[in-house]
């Protein structure tokens, strides 16, 4: 994770992003990393959270975005349970992609549960393909670098086998503090208390003791040499410079 400046994490829903991988988003926050946060599709309404207004829940997220340091979120407010693959959807998130030119990039697992997790599992996964190609022009001009690693968090259903695990220890406060701001959705279960237990015990697994979020590698380069990046802003050598 040295040398990461720019990080993207893709999240199906509000909040999929916090429970998901918010210790990591503060933690490369801390390091000195521009996080920016896609949220795919938009909030879904429940009688138990009838009462709180569209602006109140935007501000759930803003809140919960500053507290983990999130340099800017985009919400694309797709449909929920109407959300399709379409290229449209493809095109605007290859044009976030080519804009930020992420190094690490966030999205869940490939095994998720929630169908719309999986949907978002592969627009992700199709739109970075897209992103480092020579078309889709209309999405900008320029292609961008592969990213050094790709991974897939957990949400819904935990991951059955992981590859790589992050010490949050000194950033799960954050993680749950965050949480609390989606008041809303504490109404549907207790995420704060979930997100703690969940990472206590992949602490527990992964070293012992302590707090971790463990995740899924979809795809791993191998860090530029010294001097940084080509010139020409070619991905450079490595496993994964074509489609993944």
């Amino acid at each position: 994770m040295t040398g990461v400046t720019d990080v993207l994490v893709v999240a199906p829903h509000p909040d999929d992003d916090v429970i998901g991988c918010g210790g990591s988003i503060a933690k490369h926050v801390r390091d000195g990393a521009r996080v920016t946060v896609v949220i795919v599709i938009g909030r879904e309404r429940s009688a138990l959270d009838d009462a709180v207004s569209d602006a109140e829940f935007a501000a759930e997220t803003e809140t919960a975005a500053k507290t983990l340091g999130v340099h800017r979120c985009v919400r694309f407010d797709e449909p929920s349970r109407d959300f399709t693959l379409s290229r449209r959807v493809h095109l605007d998130l290859v044009r976030v992609l080519r804009e930020v030119r992420p190094q690490v990039v966030y999205l869940p697992h490939d095994n998720d549960d929630d169908v719309e997790h999986r949907m978002v599992h592969q627009l992700t996964t199709e739109a970075l393909w897209m992103a480092q190609s020579e078309f889709f022009q209309e999405a900008g001009e320029r292609p961008m670098p592969a990213p050094r690693l790709v991974l897939g968090y957990e949400v819904w259903a935990p991951l059955a086998r992981f590859q790589y695990a992050e010490d949050i220890g000194g950033q799960i406060e954050t993680k749950v503090e965050a949480m609390r701001a989606y008041v809303s959705q504490l109404r549907h279960a207790a995420w704060d208390e979930g997100i703690r237990g969940l990472a206590r015990y992949r602490g527990a697994v992964s070293a012992g003791s302590g707090h971790a979020e463990v995740f899924q590698v979809l795809s791993l380069r191998s860090p530029y040499p010294a001097g940084g990046p080509p010139a020409d802003g070619s991905p450079g050598e490595g496993p994964g410079g074509d489609r993944d």
